[in-house]
């Protein structure tokens, strides 16, 4: 079997386990990963992993 993971499932997976109950999502950054807490301009927290790359 040739199985061939993509990041954008992860966001996937991760948002539909946390988006609702938690206000939080999983971004594709380009920088540093962080965690972005909800403000004035995004209503929800962020947790951004780096460079599109997860492990």
């Amino acid at each position: 079997m040739n199985s061939t993971h993509h990041y954008e499932q992860l966001i996937e997976i991760f948002n539909s386990c946390f988006a609702d109950d938690f206000n939080t999502r999983l971004i594709k950054g380009d920088d540093e990963p962080i965690y972005l807490p909800a403000d004035a301009e995004v209503p929800y927290n962020r947790i951004v992993f780096a460079h599109g790359f997860y492990a």
